[in-house]
């Protein structure tokens, strides 16, 4: 009996610990992640727009630790095989702090990639999308980002990005503002109609060459580790 009750106050002390997060503070998370992964895997605008959504929906969806790696995991890792290029997607996973951004120590979360970079240091504008999108693509059953291309070609260099990270966190946003007012770029929507089914649950098929940029259309995972 008494072994029943410590196990029980364990799991009520996790579930509190680990409670989802709040938006502004998954905001905050994914802002600060997708600018670390627009620099290191050089993405374009669209892509970068793209990563930050996927990002926010994957905090979001966090609630205990079963949430880390399981199915909001899968997704997010197969949403950005249809964003990055497949040289841009093998990066992705072979860097661990991009891979699994968020790990489990203490009934507490934490992410990696703090110690990598200073807090409040960015290398980019916040993502156009910044003020405007607020989580919820991943409550489709497809894929919203199938189908899609982005402008430029998803391997290029991006121009003038600094060797290190130069703006705070209010340049960034302000920064981001003032580019989606003066240029608010837009998809286009050239083959399928984006309903793929992401595959929930499921750990990525070793041994298969990642299918980044448009290229995966069937809704499998790329190569992968757990």
């Amino acid at each position: 009996m008494k072994k029943i009750i410590t196990t029980l106050l364990l799991m009520m002390t996790i579930v509190v610990s680990a409670s989802a997060m709040s938006y502004s503070k998954a905001r905050n998370q994914a802002l600060f992640l997708t600018d670390k992964m627009g620099y290191e895997l050089n993405l374009t605008d669209d892509q970068y727009d793209a990563a930050y959504e996927i990002n926010l929906d994957y905090l979001m969806s966090i609630r205990t630790y079963a949430d880390l790696y399981g199915v909001y995991w899968d997704r997010r890792n197969f949403e950005l095989q249809f964003v990055l290029s497949a040289y841009q997607y093998q990066r992705f996973i072979a860097t661990e702090y991009f891979y699994r951004p968020v790990t489990w120590n203490s009934n507490t979360f934490h992410f990696g990639i703090y110690v990598h970079y200073s807090k409040n240091r960015y290398f980019r504008n916040a993502p156009r999308v910044y003020d405007t999108y607020k989580g919820g693509n991943r409550q489709y059953v497809y894929s919203p980002y199938a189908g899609r291309t982005y402008a430029g070609e998803p391997n290029r260099h991006v121009d003038h990005q600094p060797a290190h990270p130069n703006k705070t966190k209010s340049e960034a946003i302000k920064g981001g503002r003032q580019h989606q007012q003066n240029n608010s770029g837009t998809w286009r929507q050239t083959q399928g109609n984006g309903n793929v089914k992401p595959q929930g649950g499921n750990k990525p098929q070793g041994g298969n060459k990642p299918q980044g940029g448009n290229s995966n259309q069937n809704g499998t995972f790329g190569s992968g580790r757990r």
